[in-house]
């Protein structure tokens, strides 16, 4: 019982100084003291992600399910772009646990660094297991949880951390579930929520490697069994049916958007851009860019190099894996600079939905750092040993006649080379001292956990320094250029066209509609609408009212008022209110049906009026259908992100034209009966309407979610179910 609690708290001090080295890290991120506070630099993580967070989690307060955003881009199907995280159970628990307070940005920061320290615990967990050695666990911990590409971009991009923090605790569950033990109930959970929580992570190309290393693994271990493979393959399918079923409803919801956005229709040169050929220096260089992402520490490459050199002299299949996988993700990361990627594109079809194929490089990231901790418990061989010295040696003496050279040149160089030295200084140093503890192995393992934690730790810190730390706080990086006491009140609800001078989705934070957002998953027709149809019809249509406009351009030739200056980073813009705004709802009495590309045509057609007709994409007839000779009267009675209530009174049958973005999913009920949601103008909705008065209700009520969320209830029941079962 003493050497179990002895364990136990020895694990516990390790788990504790990963925390606390990674928090004391990055601080200044969540810091209270206005001395020491750091916020992230404007970018995705401020313009992109953390509004779409705030608003999810004020909807999940208010115990709403975010699926509709009518905030950016004229409208947005929420919970079907699986970045805004509307499925993420951490998202749902910080709701909870905030008890009312709205998302800061410095909680934000907080969730995203914890995903550091999350990741980094599931690593220790992992290589704890399978290396049966603390020192080397606490090594394998720190390497990946303060790799070059964890702390690198993916800190501006929450998901890609969210999705990547799960990958060590699905190992380590998979480790557990495929070694046969009596009770595998426990390991097939932590398998299965570790699957689901990749991808409810929000980032789908990061869970795709996440599963390409995960199966590798799983299929090393199973070749490596001499007996059990077959049940171990159907825990395997076990785990990879249900926890794809604990996704369903986002995933459901992702595949049905897909076919309507921007990237079907990406140029190969568009998906195919990643590292060109030097980068692939900074696994021994980092900050060779202003990104480190293939750097995972000297000493971390030192040992994969004697973990891989074991692996294949024993001929055991895991080292093996792990080095062919890491040469496979280095050639994944060049993308079109290699013939890898257009290889796998033929294979298979759905990476064409992805770019920047330089996110691979988290592939040999993991493998480099799973082959250092296969080395661990080994001695270099006498031959490699002797190399090492050489090829360290050599290099201290090219960096000894750098620095004389130095010496040479123009003092206004100085400045400079003095950068390059130190950047290539750094690597070297961290070699030698690496090579000199591993001279005294193995008492001075710890010693070099320590030396590997200094090493990642400082690139970190560079990186943050470089590329993520602005001294600022962070509630006023984050600040909406707009807030809805600017606007004037009315009646009828509006939108604000911010005409691309302020960028991001600040809009759906504080809840004022825009014509314009930073989405990843962006409706096609309703940029193609945006993009090619005159800006005054494109106001009329969607129910503008307010704009901003640079202070040096003409005035727009619409009647307005001045509401408000601002300065958006260096432009001098101004908040203008439109004297009468435009309506975003309208009935039509005339009607033509035409595709998209004649719709278009017809739109920026200076003959045609959109207010007189409307454009369908499919024949409705409406009998009766003529020019009234009395004016219909519209009022709103209630109106939600997913619910829209208006009363309606018109005396000739019409189409009720609303200036929203159309998207399946969304009803209609005239009266309480069934009514059709048209697609009209290639994007907006129109709904027939009779004549006379009546109660129109709109929901946006997607089948792809519901069928989603049965979906994911069964496998969760069935998930309960399978864990008291003992061994199939």
């Amino acid at each position: 019982m003493g050497g179990r609690r002895a364990l136990g708290l020895a694990d516990s001090g390790v788990l504790l100084a990963l925390a606390g080295w990674i928090a004391l890290l990055y601080w200044p991120f969540w810091s209270g003291d206005p001395r020491a506070q750091a916020a992230f630099r404007p970018g995705d993580f401020t313009e992109h992600h953390y509004p779409f967070a705030a608003y999810a989690h004020r909807r999940l307060q208010e115990g709403q399910l975010p699926l509709w955003d009518p905030y950016t881009l004229g409208g947005h199907p929420f919970a079907a772009d699986i970045q805004a995280q509307a499925f993420y159970p951490i998202r749902w628990a910080v709701a909870l646990l905030s008890q009312g307070h709205p998302l800061s940005a410095r909680a934000y920061a907080a969730e995203t660094i914890a995903h550091l320290i999350l990741t980094a615990w599931g690593a220790y967990g992992f290589f704890r297991r399978v290396a049966r050695d603390r020192a080397a666990a606490a090594f394998g911990a720190f390497a990946w949880g303060l790799c070059g590409y964890l702390t690198g971009y993916p800190l501006q991009d929450p998901p890609i951390v969210a999705s990547l923090a799960w990958l060590p605790w699905l190992l380590w569950g998979l480790a557990g579930l495929l070694e046969g033990t009596a009770r595998p109930g426990r390991w097939r959970i932590l398998t299965t929520l570790a699957w689901a929580m990749t991808f409810l992570g929000g980032h789908t190309q990061t869970a795709l490697y996440v599963y390409l290393i995960a199966l590798s693994s799983a299929g090393a271990q199973l070749w490596a069994r001499q007996v059990g493979r077959a049940r171990g393959a159907r825990e395997l399918a076990r785990v990879i049916l249900l926890g794809t079923g604990l996704t369903a409803a986002p995933l459901l919801a992702t595949l049905e958007l897909i076919p309507w956005t921007e990237r079907t229709e990406w140029t190969f040169l568009q998906r195919a851009g990643g590292f060109e050929l030097w980068e692939l220096a900074g696994v021994l260089w980092p900050h060779l860019t202003l990104w480190s992402p293939l750097y995972v520490g000297i000493p971390t490459l030192l040992l994969a190099l004697i973990g891989l050199a074991a692996g294949i002299s024993e001929g055991r299949p895991l080292p093996v894996l792990w080095g062919g996988l890491a040469g496979l993700g280095g050639l994944w990361a060049l993308g079109g600079e290699a013939a890898l990627y257009p290889a796998l594109v033929r294979l298979l079809p759905v990476l064409e939905l992805f770019r920047n194929q330089e996110r691979a490089a988290l592939i040999p990231a993991w493998c480099l750092i799973a082959l250092a901790v296969e080395g661990w418990p080994r001695q270099p061989p006498e031959s490699l040993r002797r190399a090492l010295r050489w090829i360290i040696g050599g290099t201290g003496l090219l960096l000894l006649g750098a620095l004389l050279l130095i010496q040479a040149q123009d003092i206004s160089q100085w400045p400079r080379l003095h950068r390059l030295l130190a950047q290539a200084g750094w690597p070297w140093a961290m070699a030698a001292g690496a090579l000199l503890l591993l001279r005294g192995w193995p008492r001075t393992r710890w010693a070099l956990v320590a030396l590997l934690a200094l090493d990642v730790g400082s690139v970190a810190w560079r990186t943050a320094e470089a590329g993520h730390r602005v001294w600022q706080d962070p509630e006023a990086v984050v600040a909406p250029p707009i807030t809805p006491d600017m606007l004037p009140a009315s009646g009828s609800p509006y939108r604000v066209d911010t005409r691309g001078l302020a960028t991001g989705n600040w809009t759906a934070r504080i809840g004022v509609e825009d014509l314009h957002g930073s989405i990843t998953l962006a409706l096609r027709p309703f940029l193609r609408f945006r993009q090619e149809v005159p800006g005054e019809r494109v106001w009329a249509l969607m129910g503008v009212g307010c704009y901003l406009q640079r202070t040096d351009e003409p005035p727009l030739p619409f009647p307005s008022r001045p509401v408000r200056s601002l300065t958006l980073g260096e432009k001098a813009v101004e908040l203008r209110c439109l004297e009468v705004p435009f309506s975003r709802f309208h009935l039509m009495y005339e009607a033509v049906v035409f595709d998209d590309e004649t719709a278009l045509r017809a739109l920026r057609d200076a003959a045609f009026d959109p207010l007189r007709t409307v454009i369908l994409d499919r024949p409705w007839p409406l009998p009766g259908m003529s020019a009234p000779s009395r004016p219909p009267r519209l009022t709103v009675q209630a109106w939600t992100p997913e619910a829209l209530q208006l009363e309606v009174w018109t005396e000739k049958p019409a189409f009720l034209v609303i200036g929203d973005v159309w998207y399946p999913g969304w009803r209609a009920w005239v009266d309480g009966q069934p009514a059709p949601v048209l697609r009209a103008y290639t994007t907006l909705r129109a709904v027939p309407v009779p004549a006379g008065a009546h109660v129109v209700i709109l929901r946006y009520e997607p089948l792809s979610v519901r069928l989603g969320l049965a979906l994911s209830g069964m496998a969760f029941t069935l998930l309960g179910l399978s864990a008291f079962r003992g061994r199939p």
